[in-house]
């Protein structure tokens, strides 16, 4: 088993904070497992002729030295014949995936994938996927770029557009612990235009899950910040083909924010880790487990629901809340399974 490394002892000091009150239990519903899917970190959902399918990012992240894959489940079955099918594909060597993300990008099915190489020249990637059909995508191009220093989730437009967010910076593993410690922010968000890269100078302490969708005319920007426990949203400014971002607010959520998706009526969804020793634990010990929380919120108020939460028994680090009609799935960092469940 995997130990957590010397350096993390400083991590798990900065969130010492999170070392775990009693988590608040609220459940959900009949719910399942869709098993098959080691380290299903990520989530997300298209539709081919009315059907909907959902996209899972798949790798066994206790064995860093293993690849991964993308599988899909077709979510117009029974719930009992939900199962995932492994996606064919030219998947590129060493190819490790974490966040992922769907467009329609000049009317092609496309799926951004961030994939983590290990290769030291250039550990970090994000690998672009077209679907032939269902069964089998076609991988169409690699983007590489300094700007990329850790990233862990992504927001793919119908422009091609991609925005990444990085969990830490370009500074050593030392550094990056340290700069925990001052609370220095580091891990920028990366902006692709189609051609090349940009930083977009919002750096913070462990970012995280990242969406970007209109309101009102306004393009906006959601960005999960793990340490602040809260999402932090601004409005993306586009002048003479330069993008900026304007701060706007916080949404506090009380817990270790992840990914970010939303439902049909426009509420955003998040799962939180409330507690990062608990998760940390969990990452070196499968037998350790480490709560999972998922909130529900209404952007026009900023009221944040707390939907799910549970210690871990049911399922431990929870990464992606994904509602499809009457059923919500959740996601999570390293165990083989989906949790489906009645959506709340």
């Amino acid at each position: 088993m995997r130990r957590i490394p010397y350096l993390s002892i400083l991590f798990i000091l900065f969130f010492s904070a999170n070392c775990g009150s009693q988590i608040q239990k609220v459940d959900l519903n009949s719910c399942s497992k869709i098993s098959g899917v080691p380290g299903p970190e990520d989530l997300d959902l298209l539709k081919v002729d009315g059907k909907p399918f959902l996209i899972v990012s798949v790798h066994n992240r206790r064995d860093m030295s293993s690849v991964g894959w993308l599988s899909y489940v077709d979510l117009s079955l029974p719930t009992n014949k939900q199962l995932p099918v492994i996606i064919k594909s030219n998947y590129p060597a060493n190819f490790r995936p974490h966040g992922i993300s769907y467009a329609k990008v000049n009317g092609k099915d496309t799926l951004a994938v961030i994939s983590h190489t290990l290769i030291q020249e250039s550990p970090h990637s994000i690998e672009l996927f077209e679907r032939k059909n269902m069964d089998e995508w076609i991988h169409v191009k690699t983007l590489q770029d300094p700007y990329l220093t850790a990233p862990n989730d992504l927001f793919l437009n119908e422009r091609g557009e991609i925005f990444a967010s990085n969990d830490r910076g370009p500074e050593n593993k030392l550094m990056q612990y340290v700069n925990m410690i001052l609370n220095h922010g580091t891990a920028d968000i990366a902006f692709y235009d189609g051609d090349k890269f940009q930083e977009l100078n919002h750096k913070v302490v462990l970012g995280n899950g990242i969406f970007v969708r209109m309101e009102k005319g306004e393009e906006i920007l959601y960005r999960s910040v793990f340490s602040e426990k809260s999402i932090s949203v601004f409005k993306v400014i586009r002048v003479n083909n330069q993008v900026s971002l304007l701060f706007q607010r916080k949404i506090d959520i009380k817990s270790g924010a992840d990914n970010i998706m939303q439902d049909e009526k426009g509420n955003l969804w998040v799962a939180g880790h409330p507690s990062t020793i608990e998760f940390l634990k969990h990452a070196s010990n499968k037998e350790k487990i480490a709560p999972s929380q998922v909130f529900k919120i209404d952007t026009s108020t900023d009221k944040v629901e707390l939907v799910y939460s549970n210690d871990g028994d049911q399922i431990s680090a929870a990464s992606t809340a994904l509602p499809n009609g009457d059923r919500i799935f959740i996601s999570q960092v390293f165990e083989d399974f989906l949790l489906t469940c009645t959506r709340p």
